[in-house]
């Protein structure tokens, strides 16, 4: 177990620290919800970026997929984007949104062992990466400690933390900040989609349908983060794609209390949710 938890994140570190952190060095301590219980990683599915003096809450799909795996649902290779799509999107808009979408892909390939799939999604986001202006200092500093620490997952957790924290730093002193907030995005959008697709049925009775309700929380969280980032046309077209997700989350607060979501609620959601990611992707 602990070796494979080795390599998913390796996996994702790469993808998120060798591409969009600096080689900057920071010592501010970032907060996260982390256990260890048994050997086992054990996370709540977000990260916390400070904005304009409010902390939110982002989500991050990893969480979503070691949670989808142990559920033993099948491996949907067939589901994830195409690698070979990666130079059909000209605007830095749909870049972002692709990193993203491609970075999310990548942690459910790792997750599920598929390393060879891992491979050409790393290859396929740092393509874009580097289309974005992202891969300049790719920051040999985090490279070396995540050399180091390849055995102590509370340090690869740690780090991986900072690249977040480096990579909203970055971004912001470039003047690029809703850059950062268009990846978040596609990364949740396709997190929440490869879960609604691992769902066999709709049996309300399913955990996974339980964790996509979930997600209403934390695409509150999302939106407010959007909201108080750099005001940008991308940005509101963004904003206002998500919003449309949010009305059909937003029916869940009219349930009883031993209703967490009724099948036309999971029904309606995941019509929202497969809209917008094939929209982001076409």
């Amino acid at each position: 177990m602990a070796k494979t938890l080795q390599l998913i994140f390796l996996s994702v570190f790469i993808i998120w620290t060798f591409v969009l952190s600096c080689g900057c060095q920071s010592t501010k301590n970032k907060s996260k919800s982390i256990d260890i219980i048994d050997n086992e990683v054990l996370f709540e599915n977000f990260i916390e970026i400070e904005n304009l003096g409010v902390t939110y809450k982002i989500p991050t799909p990893i969480e979503l997929f070691i949670f989808i795996e142990k559920t033993e649902a099948p491996y949907l290779n067939d589901k994830t984007h195409n690698t070979e799509k990666w130079n059909n999107y000209p605007s830095r808009k749909s870049q972002a949104l692709n990193f993203g979408i491609y970075s999310a892909d990548l942690a459910y390939c790792s997750v599920f062992g598929d390393f060879q799939a891992t491979l050409k999604y790393f290859n396929a986001a740092k393509n874009l990466a580097t289309s974005l202006g992202l891969h300049e200092g790719y920051g040999e500093t985090i490279a070396q400690r995540i050399d180091k620490n390849i055995s102590n997952i509370d340090s690869l957790i740690e780090i991986s933390a900072d690249s977040y924290y480096l990579a909203n730093q970055f971004l912001e002193d470039q003047g690029q900040k809703d850059i950062l907030g268009l990846i978040l995005v596609g990364g949740w959008i396709e997190g929440l989609y490869l879960t609604i697709k691992s769902v066999d049925g709709v049996n309300i009775d399913n955990p996974m349908i339980e964790r996509i309700a979930d997600q209403q929380i934390l695409l509150e969280n999302l939106l407010g983060y959007l909201r108080n980032s750099e005001n940008s046309k991308n940005i509101s077209e963004v904003i206002s794609n998500l919003e449309d997700i949010q009305e059909v989350f937003d029916e869940l607060y009219f349930n009883d209390e031993n209703t967490i979501i009724t099948t036309t609620q999971f029904v309606n959601i995941s019509n929202e949710v497969i809209s917008l990611r094939n929209y982001y992707i076409n």
